[in-house]
């Protein structure tokens, strides 16, 4: 479905769940997700700006694409949500509360907290963004290109998917020029509320560095209903590595 500038997938009905990606993410990957818990509730994920198949804009910094979302709730009469948020989603998530934006019902954070991020493991993917695509007349060929150049086969099935065909070859889905220019954006901290009574669970991955004692303590610092689980055999792509437990802790949190 496609709001204005938001492409979106809906499922089911109830209490509202919205789920915002993370960084080179889309929509398509949380569809599981979406499925199990639309069974007592409905569940929204917008494919954000910049990706998937929704607008691509000027700017990166949080305060912008938050107004962006807060506009996408507010048309779509999306009423105090619960928020799943993973990683670049999850810090759009914390400053929607810290900039009082719009009524949240919960925020379920996925392997991420407030505070700045050091240039992490996923620069390479935005060298290669930066970098005209070779000719890639076929989804396979593609494929075998990523491949060859990206070790890791989570990395470089992250890439394929953001590409979509055109008439004589394959191109970005992402603001490919935007998001590799822009990328420092997505480090910076977001500055929290001195308190906040929006329950917050944090949920991160047991083989993850993305969570640091400082980043838990300045969760817990601001939110009064804070609690933190950690997802055994799992790393950042917590809802690749360990789809059932994570699962469980969040059908056990929203209620």
């Amino acid at each position: 479905m496609c709001n204005k500038d938001l492409f979106f997938r809906n499922f089911g009905n109830g209490k509202p769940i919205v789920i915002l990606h993370g960084i080179l993410g889309s929509s398509e990957i949380w569809v599981p997700t979406a499925k199990i818990l639309s069974a007592k509730n409905r569940v929204i994920i917008p494919d954000l700006p910049n990706h998937g198949n929704s607008l691509h804009t000027n700017s990166l910094n949080y305060d912008y694409i938050c107004d962006t979302i807060v506009s996408f709730l507010k048309t779509n009469n999306i009423d105090k949500p619960i928020v799943i948020g993973h990683s670049y989603g999850g810090k759009i998530a914390l400053n929607l509360v810290a900039k009082k934006n719009i009524d949240i019902e919960k925020i379920v954070l996925i392997d991420i907290t407030s505070e700045e991020q050091t240039v992490s493991n996923m620069e390479f993917l935005f060298d290669i963004l930066a970098k005209p695509l070779p000719h890639l007349s076929s989804f396979a060929e593609a494929e075998k290109y990523f491949y060859n150049i990206i070790d890791e086969k989570n990395m470089a099935l992250l890439l394929l998917k953001g590409l979509k065909r055109t008439e004589k070859t394959l191109t970005w889905k992402w603001n490919a020029n935007l998001l590799s220019q822009q990328y420092t954006e997505i480090l910076k901290p977001i500055n929290l509320l001195p308190t906040s009574n929006v329950p917050l669970l944090l949920i991160s991955g047991e083989h993850s560095d993305y969570v640091s004692t400082n980043g838990i303590e300045l969760l817990k610092s601001s939110f009064k209903k804070f609690s933190h689980i950690t997802i055994p055999d799992a790393g950042h792509w917590v809802h690749t590595d360990n789809f059932d437990e994570l699962i469980k802790t969040i059908t056990a949190f929203v209620g």
